[in-house]
């Protein structure tokens, strides 16, 4: 029996041996890979490089010189070289290699490696650095070769933060545009308070945390500074806060590490449009004088509004608009809200419409955040063809019958001294925009025609002036002509046909030279 014993045991020593034996311990320096049919890995971690270089199965997550080595050996226990290792994590998503892919070839050692770090400040934990890598088992097929490392990962310990900072740098704004609103001035869109933040690091560029960190602004007092000193996060980030005042301005803000020579600054800051102005309120149109006759007949009217530093002001002011006849504005929106300090709304003609002699008012309204209402308004003009007809002077309420008295100016050229009348509605206002009038002589005693005044100009709160001029046949006795006057809108093509009586004088013919 006790020799049965001992042939047990060494039976159980070599099925032991053929089958290799395990891994190494994942828990210390030296984790790595038993035999396998193609061959082994071994995978171990190392901090620092050359001389100073020590295995390690834990580390910091700020620590930057960490690297992770296999060893690939056939099954003879050669090195194999020119094989491609790849290295991957089987744990919470930790680490971070470098370079991305996580692969290298070994070399004529059979060793390869990879950098690799913690995937952040906050990957704090433990997990597992595997490497892989595909050789031929005995019968020539390709099989994969693994190894892996456990290792632990934990929190920087810095015992005097400030004295481990070397560098602090900005690192963002809001509002991105660096830019603020006066304070009061404020809405949707529109900031009174700026965050800037900065972020401080190490020799090595990794976040500490726990620094405390001064700020100052530049020009003092030219902003409300809300924050004069904030302690870094685990981020090694930091934030001020600014607020505007009465007053448009630039600003920088100091960001220091307090007790150390380090510091830097923001990007300039700008502190600018102030809450709209009455006397900031401007109005225009793209036509002042309408055609009664055609429904939807529009004009676009702007409105434009600067501050009481001549800035414009900031996005989304709201306007209404009012229109005492017709349309203004649209379905979705009574008025507009400015971009840049500028909005439109169309106006149309339809009904109500006014009569001869009133006009259209627009009105737009804003409100400032203090409740001050502001307002201004502009008069619009929508006149019908079949109003108008000539008048002798610009306020008199008789339009011209007759007769026009013509007087010969040039005796050899049968010339007539030009007229000038007014065209309007009987309550002096003026035509439609780009109105036509033209002239012709029904019996042929004379030859008018329209030297000024035609199409009719925009922008006339009054009748405008249009000129006429004619000739005569040479040696034609006087007589009475009659001229026929059209007007035809521009934009409804509505047409008015008055007629005027004409005294002709004679034109004789001129005595030859002798």
């Amino acid at each position: 029996m006790r020799i049965f014993g001992k042939i047990a045991t060494y039976a159980s020593f070599l099925l032991l041996a053929a089958c290799g034996g395990g891994g190494g311990d994942p828990g210390t320096p030296g984790g790595g890979g038993g035999p396998q049919p193609g061959g082994t890995m071994s995978v171990q971690v190392f901090k620092g490089s050359g001389d100073a270089e020590s295995a390690v199965n834990a580390f910091t997550s700020s620590d930057l010189d960490i690297h992770a080595r296999a060893i690939l050996r056939d099954r003879g226990g050669q090195p194999v070289p020119n094989a491609i290792v790849t290295f991957s994590e089987t744990g919470s998503g930790l680490l971070a290699f470098v370079p991305e892919s996580a692969t290298a070839l070994t070399d004529h050692n059979g060793k390869a490696e990879v950098d690799l770090k913690a995937a952040s400040i906050s990957s704090l934990g433990a997990t597992q650095i595997v490497a892989s890598a595909s050789l031929p088992d005995r019968s020539g097929n390709q099989v994969e070769v693994i190894g892996s490392q456990n290792v632990a990962i934990s929190a920087a310990v810095a015992a005097d933060p400030q004295s481990v900072a070397t560098a602090i740098n900005f690192t963002e704004a809001n509002p991105s545009d660096r830019s603020i609103v006066i304070a009061g001035s404020g809405g949707n869109g529109r900031s009174e308070t700026a965050l800037l933040t900065f972020t401080v690091v190490d020799s090595k560029g990794a976040p500490i945390k726990g620094v405390i960190v001064d700020f100052n602004v530049v020009p003092a007092g030219s902003v409300t500074l809300n924050t004069a000193d904030e302690r870094t996060d685990s981020s090694g980030r930091v934030t001020a806060s600014v607020s505007s005042k009465a007053q448009p301005t630039s600003v920088i803000v100091n960001a220091t590490v307090r007790g150390r020579n380090i510091s830097t600054q923001s990007d300039t800051l700008t502190v600018t449009t102030d809450v709209a102005t009455q006397r900031g309120f401007d109005l225009s149109a793209s036509k002042f004088n309408m055609d009664y006759d055609l429904s939807g007949d529009s004009s676009t009217v702007n409105v434009r509004i600067v501050d009481r530093n001549g800035n414009p002001v900031s996005d989304g002011v709201a306007v209404v608009a009012q229109a005492s006849f017709g349309r203004v504005g649209s379905s979705s929106r009574g008025g507009c809200t400015t971009q840049n300090g500028v909005c439109s709304v169309d106006y149309q003609v339809q009904n109500p419409r006014p009569a001869d002699g009133i006009p259209v008012d627009v009105v737009f309204s804003t409100q400032t955040g203090q409740g001050t209402q502001i307002s201004d308004s502009l008069q619009l003009w929508v006149t019908s063809v079949s109003w108008l007809n000539l008048y002798a002077s610009s306020n008199t309420t008789v339009p011209f019958s007759g007769p026009l008295n013509l007087s010969v100016a040039d005796v050899e050229a049968c010339k007539f001294n030009g007229v000038a009348m007014f065209v309007g509605t009987p309550r002096g206002f003026a035509a439609p925009a780009g109105t036509t009038i033209t002239v012709r002589s029904r019996s042929g005693v004379s030859t008018p025609s329209i030297v000024a005044g035609s199409p009719t100009l925009d922008r006339a709160g009054g009748r405008t002036l249009v000129e006429f001029a004619a000739s005569g046949k040479s040696g034609g006795a006087a007589g009475s002509d009659v001229w026929v006057i059209q007007f035809t809108a521009g934009p409804s093509k509505t047409v008015k046909t008055i007629e005027l009586p004409v005294s002709v004088p004679a034109c004789p013919k001129p005595e030859p030279a002798p």
